[in-house]
């Protein structure tokens, strides 16, 4: 057995057993249901800077008053991520506890977790904070939840409270005492409300006691706990320069021993980058200074040139240099998917998953691509990115639109991909050396 080999016996069934974490998949599964509206508040943020604000659109017609759209777009979407993510927790995680037969699904209702999920969320959120007046004063008000909390600044109290509140909230529902049995005949709707009836106010009260007393005794509200003790730690991970290249590096690696590494990670990584990406928005939206570099259309952009491990360089680099058909029947056949960032096919089908020689490109490059974009951006000669946009998107349009129009960042990717190219030249040509000394033997 190989050192490859003893590597991945030792590493797979760890990353799986993560990939299958029934708290993990429901958070990710969640974040995935979300990425539709996001998209759209994506959409009218770049509408926003490339035709209603546009100088240049202006002189021909006058639209910056449809402006104000990005900002409902904004609201009702990205405003109330906290929301939708909180239901949705509830019930993957609920439906999982059926779907796997922990759970009977007889007279049980995936949508009691879920919005059960969401009054927790609200009930650990202060119903106080200060707004902005019309005259550009600020003021203390009350009976009203903050957007800050609603939208993705609130995402940590959303899994907080919905994984707490669905775990309790199952186990409560397994007990056959709790439950009020209706007549035959009742429509199911009624008698799911009913047996969720008293688990659910034993969940509310089990949760509510100890959020009276944190809240009373330190003064503090859950969202600033959670902000000190796992928010700022995590975003100073995730959103960092160091962490950023540390946590690709693992999701690269991961990938090229079969795994997906971006899935695995999302959990811990798209809270942090989905503030951060809402934040740079909003402040666009403002025409104030972008604050953040590091966000998922950053690292999609410059990191995933061809998805992971930059797959279109290899391709490209199979066709240059490479003297064997085998491998420019899978260059060809992989063309199409790589260019919208599809690399399963010359993933696997080359490959490079479990190939000692393709590994170590495709676990490098992603990192060395981010670390030369972090820093050019950090030092303002490229844009920073202001959108989500599809990851399917071929590279240079998909720079394009986050960037909201940015030619220098859209030039920069065209640079990594020669610079990936160039490194997986002499890889391509060990691998027709290593080929051409089997066939001979």
């Amino acid at each position: 057995m190989n050192v490859i080999d003893k590597i991945s016996e030792k590493m797979l069934p760890i990353a799986a057993r993560m990939n299958n974490q029934r708290h993990l998949t429901a958070i990710r599964d969640s974040f995935i249901g979300t990425m539709p509206l996001i998209m759209t508040a994506s959409l009218f943020t770049l509408l926003n800077s490339l035709v209603f604000s546009n100088t240049a659109v202006q002189k021909v017609i006058d639209l910056s008053s449809l402006a104000s759209l990005a900002v409902m777009a904004s609201n009702g979407t990205l405003g109330i991520i906290a929301i939708l993510v909180a239901y949705n927790i509830g019930v993957n995680l609920s439906e999982w506890y059926v779907n796997n037969h922990k759970l009977k699904a007889e007279g049980f209702s995936s949508t009691n977790a879920g919005g059960l999920a969401v009054s927790l969320m609200f009930l650990m959120m202060p119903a106080t904070g200060t707004v902005g007046l019309t005259s550009g004063k600020t003021a203390e008000a009350t009976g009203i939840w903050l957007q800050s909390l609603t939208g993705s600044g609130g995402l940590f109290v959303a899994m907080f409270a919905s994984l707490i509140g669905t775990e309790l909230f199952i186990r409560f529902s397994k007990i056959e005492k709790l439950k009020i049995h209706m007549p035959d005949g009742v429509p199911p709707a009624v008698a799911s409300t009913f047996n969720s009836l008293i688990p659910e106010i034993l969940v509310l009260l089990v949760v509510i006691v100890p959020t009276y007393m944190l809240t009373t005794m330190t003064s503090l509200s859950i969202p600033d706990i959670l902000t000190v003790i796992i928010q700022k730690p995590l975003q100073g991970l995730v959103l960092s320069g160091p962490g950023m290249i540390v946590i690709q590096l693992v999701s690269d690696i991961l990938w090229v021993f079969g795994l997906h590494g971006s899935s695995i990670l999302s959990p811990i990584t798209t809270a942090p980058q989905l503030a951060s990406i809402q934040q740079n928005m909003e402040a666009f939206n403002a025409g104030k200074t972008v604050p953040n570099i590091v966000n998922a259309p950053f690292i999609g952009a410059y990191g995933l040139l061809g998805g992971g491990g930059c797959m279109l360089a290899l391709v490209i680099a199979l066709f240059i240099v490479s003297n064997n058909s085998g491998q420019r029947s899978i260059a060809k056949l992989a063309s199409a998917p790589v260019i919208f960032n599809i690399s399963e096919p010359i993933m696997f089908g080359l490959p490079v998953v479990m190939n000692p020689i393709f590994m170590i490109p495709a676990a490098l490059l992603p990192s060395i691509n981010l670390t030369i974009a972090y820093v050019l951006t950090s030092m303002n000669l490229v844009g920073r990115f202001v959108a989500i946009t599809p990851w399917i998107a071929p590279i240079g349009i998909q720079t394009w639109l986050g960037t909201a129009g940015n030619i220098p960042a859209v030039l920069l990717t065209f640079a990594l991909l020669i610079l990936d190219v160039v490194i997986y030249i002499p890889f391509v040509m060990v691998s027709n050396k290593v080929r051409t000394h089997e066939e001979l033997n």
